[in-house]
């Protein structure tokens, strides 16, 4: 009756079962796989959790979130989040430039990628709510972000109608 839904017999195997999955002991065992982990990480913007369920299913490849982890970090891609640590620079950044005269608006360049003023604001309001940040007490952050540009927006273009 098995044979007849195509499951194997007691004691046989199938043929078309999956190869076993392959478990990286070594640096080395990471280096076929990483674009492909580049790849889906940060240009297909894959959370870390999907990477790790592609790679297993296409290629028979398991590691744990940790090993992951270290790896992206080696690698140099683990730039796809914003740090605290940056977020704070970049509060403390605005600040210093909306106390300027004339105030300054500021826009933020991570890593290439620009960060939408609701996510810094949205950062805000969850540290004042941890009690990590209070309402307009200075920021202490000395640590330097690399990679970040910022500077006062374009205006707006308007449309001048007569």
């Amino acid at each position: 009756m098995d044979a007849y839904y195509m499951y194997p017999e007691a004691g046989q195997s199938s043929q078309g079962q999956a190869p076993a999955s392959f478990r990286p002991s070594k640096p080395e065992d990471w280096e076929p796989y990483r674009e492909v982990i580049a790849h889906l990480y940060n240009t297909m913007n894959m959370k870390l959790k999907d990477v790790m369920t592609e790679m297993e299913v296409t290629y028979s490849f398991k590691a744990t979130e940790k090993q992951y982890k270290t790896q992206l970090k080696k690698w140099s891609l683990d730039t796809k989040y914003i740090k605290a640590s940056e977020y704070m620079f970049m509060i403390k950044t605005m600040r210093e430039r909306e106390a300027e005269n004339p105030p300054k608006e500021t826009r933020f360049v991570l890593r290439g990628r620009v960060v939408d003023p609701k996510d810094i604001a949205r950062f805000e309001k969850r540290a004042q709510k941890k009690g990590t940040m209070k309402e307009g007490s200075p920021i202490e952050c000395d640590e330097v972000v690399e990679d970040l540009v910022y500077g006062t927006p374009p205006p707006d273009e308007y449309s001048y109608a007569y």
